[in-house]
């Protein structure tokens, strides 16, 4: 049976009132041990110390644009004493820059990546901290350790069925310190399944707007993910089956939709991709099966969607990309609208438009099929300009079909083969 609780929170004359995380964090606790529900959050600015952390069954629904979860300024501290894996505390050079309650990250210059860790202190015992979740790697003063004050500003690990709605992510990018992409972003889920993110604006982040790794079923829906330092969109480690849909990823620093590590069986449909500071759409890494339709990917400061460099076992291969826009990519660099590198295999390109432009002399491609490449369907097309710029093919006459494919390519949330996420363990 739904359960229909609804706890709200707000400025004033909510069930629970206050402009922190706090606040809002006890309405999504006690919902969550109530067996789940709604959360709806009042208009106004809530101060983010630390994550908002999602529980399994509770979505949380904002105002729109009048709801806004806003990063603090980060402070930051090297270690008094060198940390070891596996702990659950940390010692502080400036302890008195923290307090209790904090989101922290910590890292040095020998971990990177899902080695960092991001946690909560708990207590304190003189330079000493509690931290919510163990270190996962060693870290040192001789490796110049330093722990920062900066986190998602929403964030679920190990849970399953919950969303967020129709509120703003106000990262503070100005205020605040990078956080890399495998363990933050404005929102960071991890080992989190059939979550769904909807209708939100997520700016100004000193990282990812929306990061996820090792996920199934994730929905990412009508989102604005603009002017965040790192990825608009970061599908990573592994996810399974993720749909983003109806989303604009526009200005951000890094690419507008990058597809990392293993990440297989998506629908990206109907985005809006723009004047982002690398690809449009980045696939390589095993990353394979998705259905790429009916986007709008233009301005971006490389091509529009790029195969990256990979063999045959780490290529992106299998992808089916349809009735796509692909309009003045490659504003600083690269040289096609599309570009397929490395040894990338059943590539289907039927029916998008290409409007390549000229950077200053430099005459752009249409497509561009590396040497490697092959089995590449590219039908239906229109591409502008003239006509002897509209392919480039490097891998020879063979690897190259103008010809509809006698059968579809079996990708996206719907072809997902029963053990299709195996790899993600069992449940």
């Amino acid at each position: 049976m739904l359960n229909t609780l609804v706890i709200t929170v707000g400025l004033a004359a909510a069930d629970i009132t206050g402009h922190t995380n706090r606040e809002i964090q006890a309405a999504v606790d006690r919902a969550a041990a109530q067996g789940g529900g709604i959360v709806r959050l009042g208009a106004g600015t809530y101060d983010m110390e630390d994550s908002l952390h999602l529980r399994s069954g509770v979505r949380v629904v904002g105002e729109g644009e009048r709801t806004i979860l806003r990063k603090r300024p980060s402070v930051s501290s090297p270690l008094s004493a060198d940390l070891g894996y596996g702990h659950y505390d940390l010692s502080l050079a400036e302890p008195d820059r923290f307090h209790v309650g904090m989101g922290v990250h910590i890292h040095d210059n020998n971990s990177m990546g899902f080695y960092d860790t991001v946690a909560t202190l708990t207590w304190r015992e003189g330079d000493r901290f509690g931290i919510s979740r163990m270190l996962n790697h060693d870290y040192g003063r001789y490796a110049e350790a330093v722990v920062t004050s900066i986190f998602p500003v929403i964030s679920g690990y190990h849970l399953q069925d919950a969303g967020v709605e129709n509120l703003v992510i106000d990262g503070n990018k100005a205020e605040n310190a990078y956080l890399n992409g495998c363990r933050g972003g404005g929102v960071f889920l991890l080992q989190a399944h059939g979550i769904t993110l909807r209708k939100l604006f997520v700016r100004n982040y000193n990282g990812d707007g929306i990061s996820f790794q090792q996920c199934r079923d994730t929905r990412i829906e009508e989102c604005v993910v603009e002017g965040n330092a790192g990825l608009g969109l970061h599908p990573g480690s592994g996810s399974v089956g993720p749909v983003l849909r109806g989303n604009v990823c526009r200005g951000n620093g890094g690419d507008g939709i990058f597809y990392c590590l293993r990440v297989s069986y998506s629908l990206c449909e109907g985005n809006t991709i723009e004047g982002n500071g690398g690809y449009g759409i980045s696939i390589g890494g095993r990353d394979t099966d998705h259905l790429i339709r009916g986007n709008t990917i233009r301005g971006n400061d490389k091509a529009g969607i790029y195969f990256r460099e990979g063999d045959r076992a780490m290529a992106g291969s299998r992808q089916h990309i349809e009735r796509n826009t692909l309009e003045g990519n490659c504003r600083r660099e690269g040289s096609a609208e599309i570009e397929i590198q490395g040894e990338t295999r059943d590539i289907h390109l039927l029916d998008n438009i290409l409007v390549p432009i000229a950077r200053g002399t430099q005459a752009i491609w249409g497509l561009l099929v590396g040497p490697k490449a092959d089995r590449i369907h590219f039908a239906g097309n229109e591409v502008a300009g003239p006509a002897e710029r509209a392919v480039q093919n490097q891998a020879g006459p063979t690897a190259l079909s103008r010809e509809r494919p006698a059968q579809p390519l079996p990708v996206g949330p719907a072809h997902i083969p029963q053990n299709g996420a195996a790899h993600l363990g069992p449940g």
